[in-house]
Order: C-alpha cells, then sequence, then structure tokens
C-alpha cells in the first residue's frame, strides 16, 4: 500500500510474517549459532586466563604549591624595585608545564640510571609509555600512575619518579636564583662605577637607593636558596603503597567476545540461510513455491531400514 508521499508501508501481516521468517531461521540455525558464541567465550577466556600477561598499576600524587593556570606576563618596567622582584622569583609554571616534564625523557633517563634499569632493556621512550600523568580540573594535584608487569617494580619506578621530579625542579629552581645573584652582583658593581662617576645629590640618591634594592634583592634570594625554598613548590601527598592489576580485564573480555560471537554467528545463519536455495522440507516448498503440501514421500532408505528392523 502507498499513501500520497509515495512512500510504501507494510501491511502488519507482512511484517508479522517476515518476523516469523526470521525467527525461524534462527532457530534452524540454533545450533551454529550457540557453537560460535561458546568458541568465542572459551577463545576469550583461554586468551584472558593463560595467554596474556598481567598489567600492574602504581599510584601516587604530587601537589603542586606554586602553580597557575594562566601566566601572567607584565610589560617591562624601568623600575628597580620591580626589576629585582622578577629576578628573585622562583618561576611560576601552569599544570600542563609540570605534566610535560613529568613525561620528559630526561626525566625518565634519571630514574633509569638511578634504578639501574639500563641493562634489562628500559628506554626513556619506552619508560615514558609505560606512565600516565593526569590533572583534575581545578585542583593543584597531579596523578602519576606507573604500569608494570611485575608489581613491586610499579611501585618503585612510581616512588623513584616522583623523587626525581621534586629533586629536578628544586635543581631548576636553584640554578634560576643562581642565576638571579650572579647578575644582580653584575648590576651592583655597574652602578658602583656609575656612583663613583655622579656629579649631582640627587643621582646619587637615586643610584644609592638603587644599591640598596638590589643588595636587598641578593639577599632574598640568598636566603631562599640557604632554605632550599625552590623544592616546597612540588610536595607528594600520596606515594605508591603497592600495585593492582588494570590488565587483563578477564570478565570485560569474555562479555565482549560473548556479543561479538552472537553477533558475527546471527549474521553468519542469515548469510547461509540466504544464499541457501534449495528445499528440504515442506516448510521450504510452502516458503518458496506458495504450494500447500499434499503429503510426504518418505526416504527408501529409511523405509527399507523400517522393513527390515520390522521383520526381526
Amino acid at each position: 500500500m502507498t499513501n500520497q508521499n509515495n512512500q510504501i508501508t507494510l501491511d502488519p501481516d507482512e511484517q508479522e510474517i517476515d518476523l516469523r521468517v526470521y525467527i525461524q531461521i534462527l532457530k534452524k540455525r540454533c545450533a551454529l549459532i550457540g557453537v560460535i558464541t561458546l568458541l568465542a567465550v572459551l577463545a576469550s577466556a583461554a586468551v584472558s586466563f593463560f595467554v596474556l600477561q598481567p598489567v600492574y598499576e602504581a599510584r601516587t600524587v604530587l601537589q603542586v604549591n606554586q602553580a597557575a593556570e594562566k601566566l601572567q606576563t607584565s610589560n617591562p618596567s624601568s623600575n628597580p624595585d620591580s626589576i629585582v622582584e622578577n629576578l628573585t622569583r622562583i618561576p611560576v609554571l601552569t599544570m600542563n608545564t609540570y605534566i610535560g616534564q613529568l613525561k620528559s625523557d630526561a626525566l625518565m633517563q634519571r630514574v633509569i640510571e638511578r634504578m639501574g634499569l639500563a641493562g634489562q632493556g628500559y628506554t626513556p621512550r619506552g619508560l615514558a609509555g609505560q606512565v600516565k600523568v593526569s590533572s583534575a580540573k581545578d585542583s593543584y594535584l597531579l596523578d602519576v600512575a606507573v604500569s608494570s608487569r611485575e608489581p613491586r617494580r610499579a611501585v618503585d619506578i612510581a616512588n623513584t619518579l616522583s623523587e626525581e621530579f621534586t629533586a629536578s625542579i628544586t635543581e631548576r629552581n636553584q640554578e634560576v636564583m643562581d642565576r638571579s645573584v650572579v647578575f644582580l652582583e653584575e648590576q651592583m658593581a655597574a652602578v658602583r662605577l656609575e656612583l663613583a662617576e655622579a656629579e649631582t645629590q640627587s643621582e646619587m640618591n637615586r643610584l644609592e637607593e638603587t644599591l640598596k634594592l638590589l643588595s636587598e634583592g641578593i639577599t632574598r634570594t640568598q636566603i631562599a636558596r640557604s632554605f632550599d625554598l625552590g623544592s616546597t613548590s612540588l610536595v607528594v601527598v600520596s606515594p605508591a603503597l603497592d600495585a593492582v592489576q588494570v590488565k587483563p580485564n578477564k570478565k570485560m573480555n569474555i562479555a565482549v567476545a560473548f556479543l561479538l560471537g552472537l553477533m558475527a554467528s546471527v549474521v553468519l545463519a542469515f548469510v547461509l540461510e540466504f544464499l541457501d536455495n534449495t528445499i528440504k522440507t515442506p516448510e521450504d516448498v510452502a516458503r518458496h513455491l506458495d504450494l500447500p503440501v499434499m503429503g510426504m514421500i518418505p526416504d527408501a532408505h529409511s523405509r527399507a531400514k523400517y522393513y527390515y528392523y520390522g521383520s526381526d
């Protein structure tokens, strides 16, 4: 039947007949569907239990005390106080910068050298592939996850990685402060030369004030360095204590294999059915020839067998 928009609509009886045909096909091929699905489940279980090696994961959490979501840049200023403040300030990094540094080859090489993993085939790029670093939104926490086939190895790598990263940040901050001290001392030497050649009292006062600011900057930087303030930017909140197995997920693998085996077997059943154009049963005669079945002629072999056993 067609409607005004020339769209073909199926009669409910036709839809019911088609659905019955599909159900008959599934019943006819139920053995095939069951066997294929069972084989897929057994294969998945065998691979998950006996072939795939377990992978363990250890986690450690770092807290960043000096982080900024966005670096604020200011216009250059000739004010000596602002210049000294910028030079003596510990660098502020974004969370994405910390994540990138945690995955760097240089840090991985430090971990390999400290743990002596080079002889076991570890490379910086390969070790970085075992490390996942993430940061929750609106937080200063770094979640470091290390995976390994050995649970103890995963814990050791996670803790060593956090320690080496904290040490590398501290060393970098120390280097920045050392360069700041050297630069401020050079500026003080240049200001002293200008002060010796100054002619007016106002110029001398200005240069003496600049010397005072530079001296205070050097003092602040040396105090920060002596108290090791550079290491306070990172704190290990939760060290790795144990590792949990994350792969393989046996239940998930079996469930996926069951669904895939079931879908593949159903598709195969319909393909075999539609490719088979032979007539084997009375139902095939009624379906393909649209003729009623008046009677059946039994197979000669089965009839002979019946007579043979019947004679006994």
